[in-house]
């Protein structure tokens, strides 16, 4: 690591169990991430920010007033511009040693599979049931781990799936597509620090994994209640019947 990348990250090396060792692996990271709205923005911000290798944006959307004030990377000057050309330029503005791609368009069975070829993690920030299941099964055929997140009103839920699948999958914990989950922001409503709070969460838990500075904990969906101030835990157990598991 040359001397600019050393101060650059200086505060980040210095932290206990994430030393020059774990900036290094996460430089050569590349990583998928899925959706460019509330949660995708933060996310992006700082895996780029901390010096990701690579990272890959999707999303087919364009930026809506109703978006500013939790997708904090757009202003009012980029209402009705793709999502993630803004913000793919938006990240390569500020760190020009991380490289950025961006792809326009939904992902699916049909598009993830090159997708996420030759990535190390695929990451969801979608508010799309579809798109998770779409993920989970990209994901396995490819031999990825992924990281889901939500956000909605004033609760997020994390988890994290290995590339094994030992601890089960998403079609376990959701097997079906629930209509009433998709778009839920749109027809909830979500208070803005809250999904920025579940991204910050969501961006550790993606940085323990690239990195190994602390265990992962695959399969447990951490379910978190911001108005109570509460947070459960809860341990993914592997379907029997689940057709996505039982792939070879």
């Amino acid at each position: 690591m040359d001397n600019p990348s050393l101060e650059r990250y200086s505060r980040q090396i210095l932290v206990p169990g994430f030393d020059l060792e774990a900036q290094e692996r996460l430089e050569r990271s590349r990583i998928v991430l899925v959706g460019c709205g509330g949660l995708g923005v933060p996310l992006a911000l700082y895996l780029v920010g901390m010096g990701i290798g690579e990272i890959t944006v999707v999303d087919h959307d364009r930026i809506e007033a109703s978006n500013l004030p939790r997708q904090v990377a757009y202003t009012e000057t980029d209402i009705g511009l793709l999502k993630v050309e803004v913000l793919a330029e938006r990240l390569r503005a500020m760190n020009s040693q991380v490289k950025v791609f961006s792809e326009t368009g939904l992902f699916d069975t049909d598009s993830g599979g090159d997708l996420v070829a030759g990535k190390d993690l695929v990451v969801d920030a979608t508010d799309n049931h579809e798109a998770r299941l779409a993920i989970d099964v990209v994901s396995r055929k490819a031999g990825l781990p992924w990281v889901m997140a939500s956000a909605v009103q004033m609760a997020g839920q994390i988890v994290a799936f290995s590339k094994e699948r030992e601890e089960g999958c998403y079609h376990c914990l959701a097997p079906g597509i629930d209509r009433e989950l998709v778009g839920a922001c749109a027809r909830l409503g979500v208070l803005s620090p809250v999904v920025g709070a579940v991204a910050m969460e969501q961006a550790l838990k993606i940085i323990a994994i690239l990195t190994d500075i602390i265990p992962a904990r695959w399969g447990s969906l951490d379910v978190i209640d911001y108005r109570n101030n509460e947070r459960r835990t809860l341990q993914l157990t592997r379907r029997s019947d689940c057709p996505n598991c039982s792939m070879s």
